[in-house]
């Protein structure tokens, strides 16, 4: 990583913090917190919520952490509709048939391996997006990143932190992916299946759920993305994500965040 990317990364998470734990958000947490009854004190429950959202959102941080690597590596061009929201046409069908194809893939008697049911599914979403007499909807969503490579490949991340949601969010996730990259066929003007590749990127390597969706050809983890993709090393990025947790400027942010909810300082 560059200076200046590292630079970015840490105001981003000094923003995170300071965001986190406003006056004000304090201020309504300690409020809530001392009209119920606890043996754990309501100042500690307070810090726990605060610690804990940060947790969370350090889930969004590291989307855009993986969004901001795309838009500075040497290696990849990213284009205008990475990392923002866009209004994204499909046809009906192509709304159905997604829907169709996930709850498909939760029945019983479903194949394990989604490769061949999913090579079908592209082919015929692309098949739908192509036919210009069918009218279509449109519907906002979000695109992580989307950038070409240097074969001319033009790549679409879905980007998680963890691949540890819950039953109900991992399928949301799945539909949600799958959507996306069916709106990009139009977005992009693309009607070949292998000049879209849309993949599901997981920054922590450890595997929980099996590719019962999507298979494993179009899901990455950890050092998989940035090795087959970028200049940027992996192992760059998460030493530098550790090396911050023990930086005395943040040590002393959680410091005055635990004074300040204690009241020992002012707000």
């Amino acid at each position: 990583m560059t200076d200046e990317t590292k630079a970015v990364v840490r105001d981003a998470v000094y923003s995170l913090i300071r965001t986190a734990a406003s006056p004000g958000k304090i201020a309504i947490g300690l409020a809530l917190h001392e009209s119920k009854v606890h043996f754990i004190p309501a100042k500690y429950r307070v810090l726990g919520g605060v610690l804990q959202s940060l947790n969370i959102r350090f889930g969004n941080f590291i989307e855009q952490l993986v969004a901001l690597v795309v838009e500075s590596d040497d290696n990849v061009q990213s284009l205008p509709q990475s990392r923002t929201k866009v209004f994204l046409s499909m046809t009906a069908d192509t709304d159905a048939l997604i829907d169709h194809y996930i709850t498909k893939r939760q029945l019983a008697g479903s194949p394990d391996d989604c490769g061949p049911e999913f090579a079908d599914l592209t082919l015929e979403i692309i098949a739908l997006e192509s036919d210009r007499a069918k009218p279509k909807q449109r519907i906002m969503k979000d695109v992580d990143a989307l950038f070409e490579d240097a074969e001319g490949t033009v790549v679409y991340l879905e980007i998680k932190y963890n691949d540890d949601h819950d039953t109900g969010k991992f399928v949301d996730i799945n539909r949600k992916f799958l959507k996306t990259y069916a709106g990009l066929i139009n977005e992009v003007q693309l009607t070949e299946r292998n000049t879209l590749k849309p993949i599901l990127y997981y920054f922590n390597p450890t595997k929980r759920w099996g590719p019962i969706y999507v298979p494993t050809s179009h899901i990455l983890r950890g050092s998989q993305l940035f090795d087959r993709y970028f200049q940027i090393a992996y192992e760059d990025v998460d030493v530098y994500l550790r090396q911050l947790g023990d930086d005395p400027e943040v040590m002393a942010m959680f410091d005055d965040l635990y004074l300040r909810i204690r009241g020992n300082v002012s707000a």
